[in-house]
């Protein structure tokens, strides 16, 4: 009897930032280049080999607000829940997905390579809770500033942070098992050297980051390699 193939599913949560507090909707809708930021990011997952299916949730109010955005192959399903970890168990658990990649729609620059390497870590770890990556030589190096990687849960991970009542906190998925990573089964990845430097920012929060990514994409047209993006980003550095 042969098993059935491990669904994989992303997730993108537009409701309250952990960091701001604020929703995030309010700034996913906002354009780069013709496109939001939302649909970047969609578009981005659109082009990893090994996504089976993207989610976009949030309250059920963002429905009119998202007819701004094409959501072209995500699908939406609102949640009535109130903090990232209960709505991505409950859209893990409805969606019969053995994991889940959370995805924050403000890095339109997420590396669709580097979030297979995520992926194909976790199909080979099943016994696994999260997988993420690491600066080996900068072990409070900014994932979140970094804005090019994405990290995955399994459905059991998630489900563990409800039986551990940690489910209740306001912090993103990955925040929480990083956080608690003594009681959860997590697999490490190396960040690659050329991206573990503090001046590497794709995250798009303020008004510089706003004016950097455009001569990126001035720069590197279609080619948005996270190679391509490091390499224009440190000959701005040394510019």
């Amino acid at each position: 009897m042969t098993s059935k193939p491990r669904q994989t599913l992303a997730l993108i949560d537009l409701a309250v930032d952990s960091g701001t507090q604020k929703p995030r909707i309010e700034s996913a809708l906002n354009r780069l280049d013709g496109l939001t930021l939302l649909e970047w990011s969609i578009r981005r997952l659109g082009e990893s080999t090994l996504v089976d299916s993207v989610v976009v949730t949030g309250p059920a109010k963002y429905r009119s607000i998202l007819n701004q955005s094409r959501l072209c192959h995500a699908k939406w399903i609102p949640s009535v829940l109130t903090t990232p970890a209960q709505r991505a168990a409950e859209i893990a658990d409805s969606q019969n997905a053995d994991w889940v990649v959370h995805v924050n729609p403000m890095c339109p620059f997420m590396d669709p390579a580097l979030v297979d390497r995520v992926i194909a870590r976790g199909l080979s770890q099943s016994s696994c809770d999260f997988v993420g990556f690491v600066a080996p030589n900068s072990p409070n190096f900014s994932l979140h500033r970094l804005g090019l990687v994405a990290e995955m849960s399994s459905a059991q991970g998630l489900t563990k942070l409800i039986t551990e009542g940690l489910a209740s906190d306001p912090l993103d998925v990955p925040q929480l098992m990083r956080l608690h990573s003594n009681q959860f089964r997590a697999h490490w990845i190396p960040l690659p050297a050329q991206l573990s430097s503090d001046s590497m920012k794709f995250l798009m929060e303020t008004e510089e980051d706003w004016d950097r990514a455009g001569t990126y994409m001035e720069a590197l047209g279609q080619d948005l390699s996270w190679q391509s993006l490091a390499s224009v980003a440190n000959r701005q550095k040394l510019a």
